[in-house]
């Protein structure tokens, strides 16, 4: 048995959700956007989504009873939660286990966003009833879906299909203890802006990877990752239309965050480099192209 799950599980859900090819380029006559707007857009959006990874971790410890005390006003928590009333809770929404040691849990929103949930525990070699204190493990596969408009950014639309598979493993020997995160991710998610009659779109199609997110407990105290870090492999296709005439442009980037246990951390995308608040989401101090 793999308890990490990662690379098949994820594999099977991509096919659930289909994947969407990107190649080539073209450039309609007399409408062209400049590389700065659309590198400028890119940026904002892998901020977003990468911030989006760390809120779904968080989202992920609160719906297995996982979080010793939860972010208060972190995007879609409303306040800390003891672990007693978190686990009564959360497993009142799921059914399970079955044979494979699965819960599969209810449909919930997170941030305006459809997620959909199987979670599996693990105490050394045997598989968990649910979390405890000898949980040393915890495996997710979560679909996430639907839109939402980005409050920093007006006229901002973003639709996202995203499949997550991700195992949490629970380091009891750290003072303070800390739960350690590892997950892959296929995304392809869409944003709309429209303005002066030209309808802009950014279609993404990106494989995410975090790699030893590490999370201080209690979350209260321990408000952000300690180390680790995302990466986002992004292929974007970028189209812009009016009446009469449109323009398209694939473009390749790499997305990566390093934590370093603050709310502000450094955002590299291709040759760009921002600073990404995790809280809020928004990208900003931007230097190179």
């Amino acid at each position: 048995m793999n308890r990490s799950m990662l690379t098949g599980a994820l594999g099977a859900t991509v096919l659930a959700l289909g994947v969407a090819a990107c190649s080539g380029s073209s450039t309609g006559p007399g409408l062209t956007v400049s590389n700065t707007e659309i590198t400028q857009a890119i940026t904002s959006d892998a901020g977003d989504a990468i911030a989006s990874s760390v809120d779904f971790m968080v989202s992920d410890e609160a719906a297995a009873g996982a979080s010793a005390s939860l972010v208060s006003g972190a995007p879609g928590v409303s306040a800390d939660v003891g672990p007693a009333v978190q686990a009564s809770t959360a497993s009142a929404n799921c059914t399970g286990p079955d044979g494979s040691g699965w819960y599969t849990c209810q449909d919930t929103t997170f941030r305006q966003l459809a997620v959909t949930r199987m979670i599996r525990f693990w105490e050394g070699t045997n598989y968990g009833l649910w979390w405890s204190a000898n949980t040393d493990s915890v495996n997710y596969i979560a679909t996430i879906g639907g839109s939402y408009t980005q409050g920093w950014v007006p006229f901002r639309t973003v639709w996202v299909g995203r499949a997550d598979t991700a195992s949490m493993v629970v380091n009891r020997a750290a003072s303070p203890v800390q739960h350690i995160w590892n997950r892959l991710g296929y995304r392809q998610d869409s944003t709309l802006v429209v303005n002066a009659n030209v309808t802009k779109t950014w279609h993404y199609t990106a494989y995410d990877t975090a790699s030893a997110v590490t999370f201080d407990m209690p979350r209260s105290q321990y408000l952000w990752p300690q180390s680790g870090t995302i990466v986002h492999n992004m292929t974007v296709l970028f189209t812009a239309h009016s009446a009469t005439q449109s323009f398209t442009k694939t473009v390749q980037r790499r997305a990566e965050v390093t934590f370093n246990g603050t709310q502000d951390v450094t955002l590299q995308v291709g040759g760009v480099t921002c600073t990404l608040d995790l809280m809020t989401h928004q990208v900003s101090n931007c230097t190179g192209t």
